[in-house]
């Protein structure tokens, strides 16, 4: 009965209160926020809370903030949403319960890859598959919240390895709202995926420097 009102609810906030087309309209959403003014911060970070727990991609709003608040205020909203959102999910699976929640999720891959990982190599995983975009985002905040490890290490390692990838996503968002598709911003582009690029690098690493075995990304 729990988990099925649980679904029926994030059903609800997707479907019937238009959740979904919010999230990825962006235009709409950039102007919502903006016209919004300082209830648009609030507003900002109560909409990330819902689309990642309700398992629905980030990163729009990532971009929308970065587009409305500007490079550095919009870093800020974005991490806090961010780590609000992941230990929300975190605390729901915790709630639910791991014996009936394993019933539905305990047999997919991405549970079991990183229940696995954590047993072996703790808190190195759980770096490692923040940093590597190995399993959805949402999801493993979920999953986690099914494993062994404390709450406190898991919301402080999401914001600190989140807060990379937020920052590179949340200022080319804003230089592109400022200067549109130039040289300049396409040099900046590329500049920021190598940075990207080398922080995945690095990890894969530290995982093999810590011999942390990381599984096959998902398709």
């Amino acid at each position: 009965m729990l988990i099925a009102a649980v679904i029926s609810l994030i059903y609800l906030l997707i479907h019937r209160f238009g959740l979904a087309e919010l999230v990825t309209n962006f235009r709409h959403l950039q102007q919502l926020i903006g016209h919004s003014g300082t209830l648009g911060y609030v507003l900002y970070i109560v909409l990330f809370i819902l689309a990642t727990v309700c398992l629905m991609p980030g990163s729009v709003l990532v971009l929308a903030g970065g587009m409305v608040f500007g490079p550095w205020l919009g870093t800020l909203l974005s991490l806090v949403a961010a780590t609000l959102a992941s230990a929300l999910s975190f605390l729901l699976a915790r709630w639910l319960g791991r014996a009936l929640l394993l019933q539905y999720v305990g047999h997919t891959t991405t549970f079991q890859a990183i229940e696995r990982g954590i047993t072996r190599s703790g808190t190195d995983f759980l770096i490692l598959t923040r940093l590597i975009p190995l399993f959805p985002y949402n999801i493993q905040n979920y999953a986690y919240g099914l494993t062994a490890i404390p709450f406190w290490r898991y919301t402080l390692i999401s914001a600190l390895t989140t807060l990379p990838g937020i920052f590179i996503y949340t200022f080319m968002a804003s230089e592109l709202a400022e200067e549109g598709i130039t040289w300049s911003f396409i040099f900046k582009l590329t500049l920021a995926g190598l940075a990207l690029f080398a922080l995945i690098q690095a990890a894969k690493g530290y995982a093999r420097r810590k011999r942390v075995e990381l599984p096959p990304k998902e398709a």
